[in-house]
């Protein structure tokens, strides 16, 4: 299991009544499993949905949780949580141990290391990886012996791992638990452009001798949504279906809207594919929409590295029965914000998302989809187009 996924379980189900964590941490003998992430939740991005990810046994009676050991015997009685153990996953072998690169919705990111510390990319982000030598965001990756939480206030509260503080004229990410004590676990800084960035690991927190993913879940994603908020596009909860005739229909809803029970639908069909069951990424090209699929995906676990020119735009509804209701292009752009992932604390991305949506619609059809959760729901999409 991830580090970030498992602590925000015990953070959000384990305290005493005095507000204090039981239970301890026996940072001394960290250890780091191969990373790994389900990404099948927005988390602490925007909603509250958890992932969960791989153990990977070591021997005696330990349990890394990505840099960190716990004992199989800690317990956490005041609320008789109970962690499932996944069927371990194998690490991504990267181009070197101190490089590797991946690319997403058409943005490459290279991560690096100092010599002491060896890398591993995230088997969910294996099928985009690259050979990119110099990518459009370079980042890189060190130990640190202490690591301080800034003491004002920050730009933005996640409620979750992390926090946002304009630092150095760029913005640095600090991801904290109170589990683990005041220092942050990790600090992540970029520039103002996203073009480069560096992270910090709280070294004695991981086992120095065992690959590491620096951008573990959710700082990837919080990386690639600062970076297109910038003007570049957007990232949206949705699912994106590409038909055998070439059309893109995008099918954006919250949490529990149906986009996993949609994709899993189209997927029945002949010669469809799928980009993502839960996070597209949209941007222009030549002036045209296009939806990028991303390795953010939700309960279906559908994420391909392809893109797609967006022809339709459905906003996806429980109903009783199925029924397309098209929206003006004002009121589909305010729609889409809603289901959008925007950094509120920059105000220039705000008005940068807001500005893109905006074009968006004024150039695709948007339309809310009510629909009912069977075959009869692809027919009438397709009956439509």
């Amino acid at each position: 299991m991830c580090f970030a996924s498992w602590i925000e379980q015990i953070d959000e189900h384990d305290q005493t009544p005095s507000g204090q964590t039981e239970g301890s941490l026996r940072a001394a003998e960290s250890y780091c499993g191969q990373p790994s992430s389900g990404r099948g939740g927005a988390g602490s991005l925007q909603d509250g949905h958890r992932r969960w990810t791989c153990f990977e046994y070591l021997p005696g009676n330990h349990l890394p949780v990505c840099g960190v050991v716990m004992t199989e015997t800690m317990t956490f009685s005041s609320s008789n949580l109970t962690l499932p153990l996944p069927q371990p996953q194998q690490a991504v072998r990267c181009f070197s141990a101190h490089r590797f690169a991946y690319r997403v919705g058409d943005i490459s990111f290279g991560v690096s290391s100092a010599k002491d510390l060896r890398l591993a990319l995230d088997p969910e982000m294996g099928v985009f990886a690259c050979n990119s030598e110099r990518c459009d965001a370079e980042i890189f990756t060190e130990w640190a012996e202490e690591l301080r939480p800034p003491s004002r206030r920050p730009a933005f509260e996640s409620g979750g791992l992390w926090s946002a503080f304009e630092e150095e004229g760029g913005t640095a990410f600090y991801f904290h638990t109170s589990y683990l004590g005041e220092a942050p676990y990790k600090r992540a800084w970029f520039n103002a452009e996203y073009t480069r960035g560096n992270v910090q690991l709280l070294k004695r927190y991981f086992d120095a001798e065992v690959p590491v993913y620096p951008l573990e879940y959710p700082l990837d994603e919080l990386l690639m949504i600062h970076r297109l908020a910038r003007g570049e596009g957007a990232e949206v909860h949705a699912c994106g279906v590409i038909t055998p005739d070439g059309i893109g229909r995008l099918f954006v809803g919250h949490s529990g809207a149906g986009k996993s029970t949609t994709s899993r639908l189209w997927m029945r069909q002949p010669g469809v594919t799928v980009l993502s069951d839960d996070r597209i990424i949209l941007r222009l090209q030549d002036g045209n929409p296009v939806m990028y699929g991303t390795p953010w995906h939700g309960d279906a676990g559908l994420a391909e590295q392809a893109s797609a020119p967006v022809h339709r735009i459905f906003l996806l509804v429980h109903g009783e029965q199925n029924e397309i209701v098209t929206l003006e292009p004002g009121r589909a752009a305010a729609e889409l914000f809603t289901r959008t992932f925007v950094p509120y604390h920059i105000a220039s991305g705000v008005t940068h998302t807001l500005q893109f949506l905006e074009r968006l619609t004024a150039q695709i059809p948007v339309a809310v989809f009510r629909f009912k959760p069977d075959a009869s729901a692809i027919e009438e999409i397709v009956r439509a187009a």
